[in-house]
């Protein structure tokens, strides 16, 4: 008999599964970012304090007094141990998270820093202030400032590199605009207008498919944007507040968009259809993130940070038991392999290397096998 992936049409509703994993109440969180191997997350509060919260146990495993002041942003720097975060006293700390010591302090912008963003392989991170200005920043040259950037007309309050092309990024700003940059100029590119009020928050559409910027600001707005034709190709309304969070899901089809107004807003990336909205009471939303290695999400609340899941880690698949073929969908890719003969001389639960063959990939996302 023949194996198949049921595939549903587009007009039904995803069905995604939500679990709550953590619900942790504290000060207000300003950001929060989630560890790509270790389960935890990391909060970075109002109160000048971050957090590492353990996902599975529910329990703050290690905090960190920064400072008197607000911080607002934070990222782990995983492949260093370490994590980064910025505060209202216009400096940049660096921790390494084992030994919870502090590796650097530097006097980074002359304003509020708002958002810190890590190069996905080079030693960069990039920082962007109330000062009007970003700058990166080199930690194999003892973290110094090798390049400002500079052309916005007020706040720039996020700013995320291309996971396409690294060597550019962009940058979120309450001129109302955003701006896409290169490495080795300081002068932008070019800049996407439309928003009617502050642009808040930006993510850049993560497959290699789509030249889509995602944007979220104070006209209770979520903007998709074709970077490449600079036009905007969609807004999304619903929101009763500012968007302070956006983004992509770097492994399910949604993309999701946090508010003031209190609610998480679930959006399918395809049809651009709302289909869940979230409100575990906890007041403004202000940061949301996720991990290419689960399907997690860090919420960031007035009172607390929350983690849930969407839809299942293990992926839908099929086997055929008279011929050994295996086919499977993880998220929107298809791929297959044939088991014949291959676990004839292997101990139960011992890791199999089998030959996967892609089988590209669907529009639509597969739920369930029949």
């Amino acid at each position: 008999w023949g194996v198949f992936v049921r595939i549903k049409k587009q007009s039904m509703p995803l069905r995604l599964e939500i679990k709550k994993k953590l619900s942790a109440r504290s000060d207000r969180v300003k950001c929060v970012d989630l560890h790509p191997t270790e389960p935890w997350v990391l909060s970075a509060l109002y109160s000048g304090n971050v957090f590492v919260w353990d996902t599975e146990t529910s329990s703050l495993i290690k905090s960190w007094e920064i400072c008197e002041l607000p911080v607002r942003t934070c990222k782990f720097i995983a492949r260093r141990s370490q994590f980064i975060c910025a505060s209202d006293d216009m400096r940049l700390r660096i921790y390494n998270y084992n030994t919870m010591e502090k590796i650097k302090d530097v006097e980074a912008h002359a304003d509020y820093i708002r958002f810190v963003e890590i190069h996905p392989a080079m030693p960069y991170v990039l920082s962007s202030s109330d000062d009007m200005s970003m700058k990166l920043w080199n930690w194999e040259q003892n973290w110094d400032c090798t390049a400002t950037f500079e052309g916005h007309a007020h706040y720039v309050m996020m700013c995320k590199f291309n996971p396409k092309d690294t060597n550019t990024f962009a940058s979120a700003s309450l001129d109302r605009t955003i701006k896409v940059w290169g490495l080795g100029a300081q002068q932008p590119h070019f800049s996407l207008e439309g928003h009617e009020r502050g642009v808040n928050c930006l993510d850049y559409y993560p497959g290699g498919d789509k030249p889509y910027l995602l944007s979220g600001a104070d006209d209770k707005t979520v903007k998709i944007w074709d970077y490449q034709t600079k036009a905007c190709i969609q807004t999304l309304e619903g929101h009763s507040n500012n968007v302070c969070s956006v983004l992509f899901h770097p492994r399910l089809p949604v993309l999701i968009s946090a508010s003031e107004d209190g609610t998480v807003r679930i959006w399918h990336a395809m049809t651009y259809r709302a289909e869940t909205t979230l409100n575990y009471g906890l007041e403004r939303a202000w940061s949301i993130a996720a991990a290419k290695e689960s399907n997690g999400l860090a919420i960031g609340y007035d009172e607390g940070t929350i983690l849930i899941k969407l839809g299942q880690d293990a992926p839908v698949a099929s086997l055929d038991s008279h011929t050994g073929k295996l086919v499977w969908a993880h998220n929107n890719d298809i791929q297959s392999a044939s088991l014949k003969g291959v676990a004839t001389n292997s101990a139960d639960g011992e890791k199999l290397n089998l030959g996967i063959k892609d089988m590209g990939s669907c529009e639509i996302f597969p739920d369930r096998k029949s």
